[in-house]
């Protein structure tokens, strides 16, 4: 088990809750490279009284490389387009060619200019609802397990800092998928630093909700399914 928790004003706070010492730009450098190389050292350092600095951290690199993802779309619109003439020549299956046309077509309207600059609005007011949203449902679940030690600020500061992964958001093909699963497994390690908690419990407090959204999920597309077999029927 981790060690017990130092007060608040005890932690040394992570690089970005010292931006003021150390300059705002080395210390966003420094925490990404925390949380992406020395997790634990991160949390340990979090403080729970800076969550208004923390929620600066989370917004703002969420946001900026969401951004930058959806303009590094628009200016591959050229390979898209050759993808999707690609799929054309390869594919077969008339229905599995038209499937995945509709894809690529679907992409390609989310990465027009128009799309970009909706994108940009909005993005800050999602990212916002979506983080206290992801902290309040992984807090829900600790609480329910029992785990939640050190209260909502620390499960917040867990959350908050796991969006570093997000700088990855920028790489082509796969960047999005890294960025998830990373977010996810740092989630995981925040949870059980900030609360002082095991890793079995950490990790059900962090991917319960994702495990009931894919119920969910699989419950929708069953109920679809029978409903569009049951209307093709005489």
């Amino acid at each position: 088990m981790p060690a017990p928790d130092a007060p608040a004003a005890d932690r040394p706070g992570t690089p970005w809750e010292r931006r003021g010492e150390i300059g705002l730009w080395t210390a966003w450098a420094q925490t990404v490279q925390q949380a992406l190389l020395e997790p634990g050292k991160l949390f340990e350092s979090a403080r729970l009284d800076r969550g208004a600095a923390q929620l600066g951290f989370a917004l703002g690199t969420t946001s900026l490389f969401w951004i930058v993802a959806q303009i590094e779309g628009v200016l591959l619109r050229g390979q898209n387009e050759q993808l999707r003439r690609l799929v054309s020549e390869l594919s077969t299956t008339p229905e599995a060619s038209r499937m995945l046309q509709r894809m690529l077509d679907a992409q390609a309207r989310l990465n027009s200019p128009g799309w970009v600059v909706t994108i940009a609005v909005i993005t800050p007011v999602c990212v916002l609802v979506l983080l206290y949203l992801n902290a309040a449902v992984t807090h829900a679940i600790a609480a329910i397990l029992g785990k939640a030690r050190r209260g909502f600020a620390a499960t917040f500061a867990a959350c908050a800092y796991a969006c570093a992964p997000v700088v990855l958001l920028v790489v082509p093909a796969c960047g999005s998928i890294v960025a998830l699963i990373w977010l996810i497994v740092l989630t995981s390690i925040g949870m059980k630093v900030t609360h002082g908690i095991s890793t079995g419990a950490a990790a059900a407090s962090v991917l319960a909700p994702y495990f009931v959204l894919c119920c969910l999920m699989f419950l929708a597309m069953g109920s679809l399914m029978m409903a569009l077999g049951g209307a093709g029927q005489p």
